[in-house]
């Protein structure tokens, strides 16, 4: 057994696998010690005979056109490698997905993870991490290339334990033409949400068009929380020596800035969209809103939908220590079952995925942001307005434990009592009731998930 490693076996034996997805899902580029090989034209395993990778993921519309075509691209340029590439619905739907190959023994050998389920697919022990496989030229993917922040939040007890390949983070997209006949200043950034809640509501009283629009996600419960400098779960958001134990949830400038949500609502400056982003985007798209908070992951559909030029800026931090928590996701390496020669060509695939021009293209085309820093600083200048508004945003993300975000196996499941939260307090919910609530279910889903996990 590798060091630091729980073989499968013994936690099929302690029936930790099973005990992890129930409580978790019931509810619901690269550096390397040599030159990265991204475009080896044969792919050669070494074996003499042709590999066959299951890579699973979960992107949908532009994200998942692009990377489609990364995986024929790869195939045609490999071999003795043919990565066959499965849609698995949200999320959520994979990892139930995954839950039922554990017992099936039909696992696949790559996956792409939400970043919520980071903490939970590190603790099955089902995984790999990167640094401890070669590709099929001697490469191994040792982090030192990821941006500093991302290279954080996937780092388990010093170890990177997956590759993120599609990353997010929050970015204000605006209406340039609607905010100037309210005389609002484009170039004026936010300072801090409740700065742009106010933005907002000037937009509304001078126009009569709603100011904002945003999905209703508890995505936003964690973002607002970090863009604070605030802590939303002890101790120290689990990124510390001791796994997290409570959410924080009902700190006063928590509470206030719900507060301040439901009275726009309530007001009209806010059009609720519900909880689909889809919806969300096509109110910005056709004008309903001037303002609309979402995933920079939607540059690539908002360029599609939108008939007007459309401006951007960054998640307002207003706190030092504060910071957008990274979203999207990232591939981990299933060696249960594994070969060496499988394990390596799952290795060469993710570090294609994770070089520095596949990073680049990822984001030009999809607004997932590099997770590479050498494709970062590449695209410096390169890109458009609204493009580079994301990649200063990221490059300026302090690597702090606000902006690491919350890591606990209990995610998935506490982000339903959010959700729940969220959509009761746009509804008109008493606030800080609500909000206790929800923290008190995310407190007994940790507790639940620590005595699982044992």
């Amino acid at each position: 057994m590798r060091k630091g490693f729980t073989t499968m076996r013994e936690i099929r034996k302690r029936g930790v696998v099973g005990a992890l997805a129930v409580g978790a899902l019931a509810l619901s580029a690269c550096g390397s010690s040599d030159e990265p090989s991204t475009s080896d034209p044969t792919g050669d395993t070494g074996s003499g005979e042709a590999v066959t990778l299951d890579f699973w993921y979960s992107v949908s519309g532009v994200p998942a056109d692009t990377l489609t075509a990364l995986v024929d691209e790869f195939n045609d340029a490999h071999d003795d490698i043919t990565v066959n590439a499965v849609f698995q619905g949200s999320y959520v739907d994979s990892m139930a997905k995954l839950t039922n190959a554990v017992q099936s023994g039909d696992l696949p050998d790559v996956i792409q993870g939400g970043d919520t389920f980071s903490t939970y697919l590190h603790d099955t022990g089902l995984t790999i991490a990167p640094g401890e496989v070669a590709a099929v030229t001697g490469t191994v993917f040792d982090g030192e290339d990821l941006v500093p922040v991302l290279a954080n939040y996937y780092t388990f007890d010093g170890v990177l334990s997956s590759v993120p390949i599609m990353v997010s983070q929050p970015v204000v997209l605006y209406n340039a033409a609607l905010l100037e006949e309210a005389g609002v200043d484009p170039a004026q950034v936010p300072s801090s949400i409740t700065d742009l809640f106010d933005v907002a509501a000037e937009v509304h009283a001078a126009t009569g068009t709603a100011g904002l629009t945003v999905f209703l996600d508890p995505w936003w419960s964690e973002q607002f929380s970090a863009s604070e400098g605030l802590t939303y779960c002890t101790p120290d958001n689990g990124v510390g020596s001791d796994p997290a134990d409570a959410f924080i949830l009902t700190s006063d400038a928590q509470i206030g800035i719900w507060e301040h949500l439901q009275q726009l609502v309530a007001s009209g400056t806010m059009l609720n969209t519900g909880t689909d982003g889809s919806a969300s985007l096509t109110a910005f798209a056709s004008e309903q809103a001037a303002i609309m908070i979402q995933s920079s992951r939607i540059f690539g559909d908002a360029e599609r939908a939108a008939g007007f030029e459309f401006g951007t800026w960054p998640l307002p931090v207003g706190s030092p220590d504060g910071g957008a928590v990274p979203g999207g996701n990232s591939v981990w390496l299933i060696d249960e079952g594994r070969s060496a020669e499988q394990l390596a060509a799952a290795a060469t695939f993710v570090q294609y995925l994770a070089s520095p021009e596949i990073q680049a293209r990822i984001f030009v085309e999809t607004g997932y942001l590099p997770t590479s820093q050498e494709a970062l600083d590449s695209l410096q200048g390169e890109v458009t307005d609204v493009q580079q508004v994301a990649l200063d945003q990221l490059a300026r993300t302090t690597d702090s434990v606000p902006s690491a975000g919350c890591h606990t196996g209990a995610m998935n499941e506490a982000r339903e009592a959010v959700k729940s939260a969220v959509e009761a307090v746009v509804g008109g919910a008493d606030v800080r009731a609500t909000w206790e609530d929800a923290e008190a279910r995310g407190n007994a889903a940790i507790a639940d998930y620590l005595d699982r996990l044992g």
